[in-house]
């Protein structure tokens, strides 16, 4: 049980790392990134590699946590990204953590820790089959590129930020389902999974989900974005999870309830997290440089 803690915490250390980086990344692009030319820039960008790096770690120390300990009691712990990430992402940016933030992240982490301790699902539960499989993995794909364009048509850059992060939190959780399939599918058939539809759409979810993170930095910092893709990820997985895996909802009448004050309590807790980029100085203003991580 407390290995697998150990390899949450170093799953959610990693998350932060590369939230991080993503979003001092996000403060070098000033143009939407909804267009080709500008993720071809982030490509070309260091940042992003770093970026992959430690996302590639948090999901290996994912799998880890998540093969000594009950999911449980893994999932609360995804809160620690706030926890971490907040105060990282003010220091690089050269300025104190305000008050409201600390009371939003305050709200925010105990909102997410109820909500994702009831947000569980029972019973024996499965793997997609080929044509829900087909059908979850051209959805989602859909969804997300339909959600950017919205996004990038959007003014507010809070609004955008919040699209995009929680299609990002949907990716992952999506991903999440489509990676438990893949699995199931390779131990079973061997390289034939190669061709099956959620081994197939698992990349690109996934990278979908990378992009749409990276592009709900941009004008934001950390806190906001970050707190609707912790919220966002083990919903989506829930609801496929209930829907296409056989499982079912394990809270009951009073799980729900609680969710429901858990989920109103963590939005307001991210409007307190909600700090537009110009209100934030950045390195450049304090000497620092914006685009390095710490030592």
């Amino acid at each position: 049980m407390w290995l697998g803690i150990g390899f949450a915490v170093l799953s959610c250390a990693a998350y932060t790392a590369a939230a991080v980086a993503q979003r001092r990344l996000a403060v070098r692009v000033t143009a939407p990134l909804t267009g080709r030319r500008q993720v071809a820039d982030l490509l070309r960008h260091p940042l992003w590699w770093v970026s992959l790096v430690f996302n590639g770690g948090r999901a290996g120390f994912q799998v880890a946590a998540v093969s000594f300990a009950p999911l449980t009691v893994i999932q609360p712990l995804g809160v620690l990204v706030l926890v971490f990430g907040i105060p990282w992402s003010a220091r690089l940016g050269g300025r104190r953590v305000s008050r409201a933030e600390w009371r939003g992240a305050a709200f925010t982490v105990v909102a997410l820790g109820a909500l994702l301790a009831v947000s569980v699902t029972s019973g024996q539960g499965g793997v997609l089959d080929r044509s829900d499989s087909v059908l979850v993995g051209a959805g989602t794909a859909v969804l997300l590129v339909a959600t950017a364009w919205v996004a990038g048509r959007v003014p507010s850059t809070a609004w955008r930020s919040y699209l995009l992060s929680g299609a990002a939190g949907v990716a992952f959780g999506v991903s999440s389902a489509t990676v438990k399939t893949s699995v199931s599918v390779f131990a079973a058939t061997g390289a034939a999974g190669l061709t099956h539809p959620a081994t197939l759409a698992t990349p690109v979810i996934a990278v979908l989900g990378l992009f749409l993170a990276q592009a709900a930095y941009q004008g934001m910092d950390l806190g906001a974005p970050l707190g609707i893709t912790t919220l966002t990820n083990p919903v989506a997985a829930s609801v496929v999870g209930v829907a296409f895996m056989g499982e079912s909802y394990a809270g009951g009448w009073i799980g729900g309830a609680v969710a429901l004050v858990s989920a109103l309590l963590a939005a307001h807790g991210i409007r307190l997290l909600t700090v537009p980029q110009d209100a934030a100085p950045t390195g450049a203003a304090t000497g620092r440089d914006p685009d390095i991580l710490p030592r």
